[in-house]
Formats: C-alpha cells, structure tokens, sequence
C-alpha cells in the first residue's frame, strides 16, 4: 500500500462546523522577493470529526512534551502562563 507524504509549511485556516474540524495544510506559493511578505496557498485540508480532533491534541501535546523534555524546544515563558508558545534553544 501507498500511503502520500505531503510537506506542509504552515496552518491555514482552522474551523469546526457541525461537528466537524477543517484544518487548511498551506504550502509557500512562490518564494517571496526582498522585502515581500511570503504568500501561501491551501494544499490540502483536513477534515475530521471532534473526537479525532481532540485525539490529535493529546497526541501532540505528548510529542510537544518531549521536545520540551529532551531540549529540542522550551516553553517561551512570557507567554507560558496561558498560551502554550514555543521557541528552540537559542545557541550557547
């Protein structure tokens, strides 16, 4: 069996409407220019109902953990008290 891989550079729009989540995968449209704000478009979207959706954020939420517990990214803690912001170590 086949399965696709798609790269995906960002998160368009998310909604849920009669019990379903729509998540928008974008992708860089064309490289931006000196000075340009970069443009994406849709690629792909995902669609699934609630209780997916809330397995998904436990899912990477436990993947976030992780991160955080190896050092590969650490909580931002200006924005930590609330709002789950993350940034990578910066170098030594």
């Amino acid at each position: 069996m086949r399965i696709d891989e798609t790269f995906v550079d960002g998160i368009g729009n998310l909604a849920v409407q009669a019990a379903l989540a729509r998540i928008e995968l974008t992708q860089l449209a064309k490289l931006p220019e000196t000075g340009e704000r970069p443009s994406y478009q849709v690629s792909q979207r995902l669609v699934m109902n609630i209780e997916t959706l809330l397995r998904l954020h436990q899912a990477l939420d436990e993947v976030v953990k992780q991160l955080e517990d190896k050092g590969v990214i650490k909580k931002n803690a200006e924005k930590a008290s609330g709002n789950k912001s993350l940034t990578k170590p910066q170098p030594k």
